[in-house]
């Protein structure tokens, strides 16, 4: 099944087997983001929830040094 992004208009080819696939085809009202979008807004809402100057009504927040941590070793992957 191929998806585009909402975001950034890159088209995917999604295997039907995926979780992910099956929410798209049942309820096509869903947004499908890729990996990359969905990992910049991750980043970035995580950027908000550290600064403090965020209120998140979840109560998980991670340290910035384990967000910096995942982050890089996100860009090293995606640089391979």
């Amino acid at each position: 099944m191929k998806a585009t992004c909402i975001l950034c208009g890159t088209t995917n080819e999604l295997d039907n087997r995926e979780f992910k696939t099956k929410q798209l085809k049942n309820k096509p009202i869903r947004m499908y983001l890729c990996p990359e979008c969905d990992h910049r807004i991750a980043v970035k809402t995580m950027e908000r929830i550290n600064s403090g100057k965020f209120r998140f009504n979840k109560s998980f927040s991670k340290p910035f040094s384990q967000l910096k941590r995942e982050v890089e070793a996100r860009e090293k992957m995606m640089a391979e």
